[in-house]
């Protein structure tokens, strides 16, 4: 009997971005049309004995200071960190010196573990157009050091991403253990750019803007897609670096990122895969459910996803194929099926 073991390529999210304006370039394309996916939703670096295994909560508005007084006021605006200090409102790079705490934590210990973190914000700097295709701009990049209590000493708080920055963007949301997105009054996230927060806002899913419908949901939508997080529970089934091609169904003025295949064609070697939505994987291709392993990701929701074949088969090779199991899904993907076997 063969045997074959599928190794997705998979999704690195590969995307054309066609928009109401000319698409950009960006240097982390690889190929038109193509991303790069992630399996890290934040993406914060945490360094020290105490904080291993934690994971990051969120920023907290409360207890920034700068130049050692106290910023009031802590938000996001749109795509930059705002805060009051007296009667004077501070943005872009005026809040360049910030120190900032953030909560983290480990639940998979008994009792749950947390910690309190503090980090400072060394630099600012204003997004490189290439990574805004809906042009609507306001976003900064935050280049954030965490205080390292085992070395007394301040060390990067992001990676080094592919254009060789060790940036993060504000967004004004929290997401969980299991990538769930809520909205809170005390605490914001900064997503690294190696995060797959920060690559789907960058993809022009930013939340706040508006003419697209909510795009809320949709980014949210992005980040499961990132990550091949195909249940919705927070568990990624791709490796970083990794190549998909995505598009979506937004209203006019969109697509935000149009599928951009010749011919409606994808590109050379990859097949479709699935449709999303906030939760996770609509449906799975063929391919995804016989030449991968489709089956045991199904055995993590077998609520969400079912094999072909069964009754309710959650089963899809076209875009009209997922619009017909759920009309609400707004992303779609392609990426490569690479066999290797016996």
């Amino acid at each position: 009997m063969t045997r074959f073991t599928i190794c997705w390529m998979t999704l690195s999210m590969a995307f054309c971005a066609c928009d109401v304006v000319d698409a950009p370039t960006t240097s982390t394309t690889v190929q038109p049309g193509m991303r790069m996916q992630g399996t890290t939703l934040q993406g914060v670096t945490l360094d020290g004995t105490a904080l291993q295994d934690m994971t990051m909560v969120g920023f907290r508005v409360d207890g920034a200071t700068l130049s050692g007084a106290a910023l009031h006021n802590v938000r996001v605006d749109r795509g930059e960190l705002v805060a009051d200090r007296g009667s004077t409102t501070l943005r872009g790079t005026a809040l360049v010196g910030t120190h900032l705490f953030a909560e983290v934590r480990n639940l998979a210990v008994t009792p749950p573990a947390s910690a309190t973190v503090e980090f400072r914000i060394t630099a600012i700097a204003p997004e490189l157009s290439q990574n805004d295709p809906t042009r609507t701009g306001h976003t900064f990049l935050y280049t954030l050091e965490q205080w390292v209590a085992d070395t007394q000493s301040w060390h990067p708080g992001c990676p080094v991403d592919s254009d060789g920055d060790s940036v993060a963007i504000p967004l004004a949301a929290i997401w969980d253990e299991h990538g769930d997105r809520s909205v809170s009054s005390a605490l914001f996230t900064f997503g690294c750019t190696t995060g797959v927060i920060a690559k789907c806002y960058r993809w022009g899913y930013r939340p706040w803007v508006t003419g697209y419908g909510d795009l809320a949901p949709v980014h949210q939508t992005c980040t499961r897609l990132a990550r091949a997080d195909y249940c919705g529970i927070g568990v990624p089934h791709t490796r970083p670096g990794t190549m998909i091609n995505v598009w979506d169904n937004l209203p006019s003025p969109g697509p935000i990122q149009a599928h951009g295949g010749l011919l409606g064609l994808p590109p050379l070697g990859m097949l479709f895969e699935a449709g999303w939505n906030t939760d996770g994987a609509v449906c799975l291709s063929h391919s995804r459910w016989i030449l991968d392993d489709g089956l045991g990701i199904a055995a993590l929701c077998p609520d969400r996803l079912v094999p072909p074949g069964l009754l309710g088969e959650t089963v899809c090779d076209t875009l009209s194929a997922v619009l017909g199991i759920d009309s609400t899904a707004r992303m779609f993907n392609e990426a490569y099926l690479n066999l290797v076997g016996p």
